[in-house]
């Protein structure tokens, strides 16, 4: 079986084939497994989430129009009723999941990659590639408070990655093209307040620690982990796992890694 798709990335049309070997049938594992792969990538290329209840794994509904999810995120509003989507198109859609309508939405950027939501879920914040930067916008009107652009030389703007919410009315995120960690307070929306730390070589991803503590940046262009001691920002970053990969070969990433996908226990962070 062969499935083909077309998506649009950068403002670029690209079109991806993806091969399945030795589907001989429907009705096989392998052909259900095909079949729910193309059902997925047909929902996201139409811009369309299902809203479950999982206590009767039951689908109360579906909303469409919420443009480019192909590498979508979503985060919720501290009661739970509404969520934000991300999209790559720059699409900031406010999901009504009682109504399972579109609340509001708006395009804030050329290309987004996710956001968060402030602790006192007043301000939902998105990160972007372009232009590179974050956005801050009221969590009720979607309204646009404050743009803090990513710039880190005279023209130059830095793709954001691995935005968090930490206490304070503060978020904390990584410049992937600056080789920093910056973090924002805005504790008032309209005049947020930057401070900037050196990082290790081109930071991709992020994320705090439960006790919003301590922020990692993972990082591509070198070995290591930068941490940040949120607490104790004054003293800046260092490099922690600096060389872990010294003398074994060097091989190519054909995905990125994600650090949200990471678990704490007994005291040790286990990444991916």
């Amino acid at each position: 079986m062969l499935l083909c798709f077309t998506t649009a990335s950068f403002a670029e049309e690209k079109t991806f084939l993806i091969k399945f070997s030795h589907v001989v049938a429907e009705d096989t594992p392998k052909g259900q497994g095909a079949l729910l792969f193309k059902q997925k990538v047909e929902e996201r290329l139409a811009g369309r989430v299902q809203v479950v209840e999982h206590s009767q794994r039951t689908a109360l509904g579906t909303v469409e129009g919420l443009g480019d999810l192909s590498h979508a995120h979503v985060t919720f509003s501290r009661d739970g009723r509404y969520a934000y989507v991300f999209g790559r198109d720059g699409g900031l859609t406010k999901v009504d999941l009682l109504t399972r309508r579109i609340d509001r939405r708006i395009i804030q950027a050329g290309n987004s990659i996710g956001g968060s939501i402030s602790q006192d879920g007043r301000l939902i914040v998105a990160q972007n590639y372009e232009p590179g930067g974050i956005k801050a916008f009221d969590a009720d009107t979607l309204e646009l408070l404050a743009e803090v652009p990513a710039e880190y030389a005279p023209g130059k703007f830095s793709r954001v990655v691995g935005l968090a919410d930490i206490p304070g009315q503060r978020f904390v995120y990584a410049l992937f093209d600056a080789n920093e960690i910056r973090v924002t307070d805005f504790t008032d929306p309209r005049k947020p307040v930057t401070t900037r730390y050196p990082a290790g070589k081109q930071p991709y991803d992020g994320l705090v620690t439960p006790d919003g503590r301590w922020f990692l940046a993972g990082l591509f262009g070198e070995d290591g982990i930068s941490l940040l001691d949120l607490w104790q920002p004054e003293a800046g970053s260092r490099k922690v796992l600096a060389g872990y990969g010294r003398g074994e070969e060097k091989l190519p990433v054909f995905k990125m890694p994600h650090l949200r996908g990471w678990s704490m226990a007994a005291g040790q962070a286990w990444l991916p």
